[in-house]
């Protein structure tokens, strides 16, 4: 699942830090950041491994507000 893009690796990992901490169900996830040329620009698109639970977690996250992105 895509959990956003930001403009530095430590802003995506910072989103993640946050993030982990508020959802606890997403702590054990494996946490990736994926470097994306976007319009000339380079962004940070913050990750997490969810498998077949991929659409529960993000429908969650939804749900309080968050945005999130199933991808493969």
């Amino acid at each position: 699942i895509q959990l956003g893009a930001y403009g530095s690796q430590s802003g995506a990992r910072d989103a993640w830090a946050r993030l982990s901490k508020r959802f606890a169900y997403l702590a054990p996830l494996t946490m990736s950041v994926e470097p994306a040329e976007v319009g000339g620009s380079t962004l940070y698109r913050l990750r997490a491994t969810a498998g077949a639970q991929a659409s529960t977690i993000c429908g969650r996250l939804k749900v309080a507000g968050e945005s999130c992105l199933v991808v493969n």
